[in-house]
């Protein structure tokens, strides 16, 4: 839900402010036990959605290791707005690739004005991770988020 929120420019009331769903959550920094910008007392009141420019073309996917498992261990929130094959608009939000859901705004900007094709998205996808480092344990997550993208930017364009 979070990557989707995130991939629609979502906004978060809380008792005195508003907060951009983008920069609710924070990296972990040197308080990784600290997961939001809320402060203390603080208590949201509402989560807004802006206009929905993206309704037609949108898909959320979710990769996990087993179907018992909750957590995913890549999610996509793509969200597009097109005119024919042409993205004009695309966003995308990757879930379990960081402390909080990832914009792949290099991505975005590289499919935008872009017609939808398997090379034109491979390419961007790649964008996405160009700058990732893997750890030990989880190197695999830089192809699968990369092919993840591809699926879920596909399948949102009607290319899948």
């Amino acid at each position: 839900m979070n990557v989707a929120l995130a991939a629609l420019d979502a906004v978060v009331r809380v008792t005195g402010r508003t907060i951009a769903f983008a920069e609710f959550h924070r990296l972990a920094g040197d308080h990784p036990e600290v997961d939001t910008t809320l402060q203390p007392g603080e208590l949201i009141t509402s989560v807004n959605l802006p206009p929905p420019l993206f309704a037609q073309h949108s898909h959320y996917l979710k990769v996990h290791d087993r179907a018992s498992y909750a957590f995913a261990l890549v999610s996509i929130a793509a969200a597009l707005q097109m005119d024919g094959n042409t993205v004009k608009t695309a966003r995308i939000v990757m879930g379990g690739v960081a402390h909080k859901p990832w914009r792949a705004t290099a991505t975005e900007q590289a499919l935008n004005g872009q017609p939808l094709s398997r090379d034109t998205l491979r390419s961007a996808a790649a964008l996405a991770v160009r700058d990732a480092r893997s750890y030990r344990d989880n190197g695999f997550k830089i192809e699968l988020a990369q092919r993840a993208i591809v699926r879920a930017v596909s399948t949102a364009g009607g290319v899948a």
